[in-house]
């Protein structure tokens, strides 16, 4: 048993437990709030799409076999898996509308990187698509930077909005935020590197593992402490469509 294998077995289950844990989390919230309950399942799905991949690495040998070929699978699978996090954590920053902009966007760049894949198996007649591979790559880093770009925007927006509207404790909401940005730009670093090198793939995997315990008991932990007020994100919605004409009240948020 080669230590690639064990590296992807050692993944595999990381990415089950930290799924399963994720999930039970659900027990202990104090109240429930469904903007953060859809953001759980989204999370709890991408670690399950994660586990899966690293299932079929080690089943099917991809990565082992070539480097390239393990990159098309892990593009295929890491972009919507990415996709999924980020939309998790906009979806608590974030009002209804923006969310769907930001789904339509997310959903085009991951059917581009399909159009390219479908492209490249019919021109070489195999999974070693050659320069398709560097499209990819580029439309997944794309993706990653867009999602990162607007999860700092809206934090921004929203704490400034808090600040505003309501006299609480930010800590737990500024602690979630500045975990979120951390494990997306490690993400965003390591990505090339992941993909391109199994060498490497054993210095950065494990780093990236650890930042993505990091942002799970801290999104875990954001449950337990504090509920973000979806009427604070409704009214800011409502006064968006109404075009500003309504002025914002003033009330707390829960916490």
């Amino acid at each position: 048993m080669d230590s690639l294998f064990l590296l992807q077995f050692a993944c595999f289950i990381f990415m089950l437990v930290n799924a399963f844990f994720v999930a039970l989390s659900h027990l202990h919230v104090r109240w429930e709030n469904k903007r953060y309950e859809r953001s759980r399942w989204m999370i709890v799905v991408a670690l399950i799409g994660l586990a899966i991949q690293y299932a079929v690495q080690m089943v099917f040998g991809f990565r082992a076999a070539d480097d390239s070929l393990g990159a098309v699978i892990n593009i295929l699978v890491y972009t919507p898996c990415f996709s999924l996090i980020s939309l998790g954590i906009y979806n608590i920053e974030t009002t209804r509308s923006n969310l769907r902009k930001m789904i339509l966007m997310c959903s085009g760049i991951y059917a581009a990187i399909i159009v390219v894949f479908c492209v490249g198996i019919s021109f070489h007649h195999s999974l070693y698509i050659r320069e398709g591979l560097y499209l990819m790559l580029s439309l997944c880093c794309v993706s990653v930077i867009y999602c990162i770009y607007m999860i700092i925007q809206e934090m921004i927006r929203r704490k400034n909005m808090l600040e505003t509207m309501a006299a609480t404790d930010l800590l737990p909401y500024v602690r979630y935020s500045r975990a979120s940005v951390i494990i997306l730009w490690l993400a965003v670093l390591a990505m090339p590197v992941a993909i391109f090198s199994t060498t490497l793939l054993y210095i950065v995997g494990p780093a990236v593992l650890l930042a993505l315990l990091f942002f799970n008991l801290t999104f875990i932990a954001l449950g337990n402490s504090y509920i973000p007020t979806e009427e604070l994100l409704d009214k800011e919605e409502n006064i968006q469509l109404s075009g500003g004409g309504e002025s914002r009240k003033t009330f707390t948020a829960i916490v």
